[in-house]
């Protein structure tokens, strides 16, 4: 079965936040949210993802509540009560499990968490907690393995 890099990216970003400090419901729902806007910036031109990184992030949620910026700052990502919230959805660990586990069956699905444990266990805390440093150096040199299982 092929394997796309959305999922691998969602396990990885897991395993992240997990050897970061936050729990494993948690550390999905950031999986899958960073994942998601991965993809999100991915599908935009580079002209237009660096004109909507310089926009102003909305601050509330449908006007009503406030979103918090603080929660999970390292990431990024804006939290609307205490979970990830990332292209007008909040993510939860469900999400997660759909996209890795449900998708994919879950022997391919411990396959991914697997290689993504590896990647993170050999990564510094100082390269996980930069988002350009994550990227380049624990991302880049792996997001083409585990193509097919």
């Amino acid at each position: 079965m092929k394997i796309n890099r959305f999922p691998k990216m969602a396990a990885l970003q897991k395993f992240r936040a997990m050897k970061l400090g936050f729990d494993n419901d948690i550390a999905e729902a950031i999986g899958i949210a960073e994942a998601t806007k991965y993809a999100i910036f991915k599908n935009l031109s580079y002209k237009k993802r660096v004109e909507k990184e310089k926009e102003e992030v909305f601050k509330t949620y449908k006007g009503e509540k406030l979103l918090d910026d603080k929660t999970f700052e390292i990431f990024k990502l804006q939290s609307l009560d205490g979970l990830p919230y990332v292209g007008g959805k909040v993510y939860t660990s469900d999400d997660y499990k759909r996209a890795v586990f449900i998708r994919f069956g879950e022997e391919i699905g411990k396959k991914i968490e697997e290689w993504a444990k590896n990647i993170i266990n050999k990564c510094d805390e100082k390269v996980l907690k930069s988002e350009n440093k994550f990227f380049n150096e624990c991302w880049k040199p792996h997001r083409d393995e585990l193509k097919e299982v």
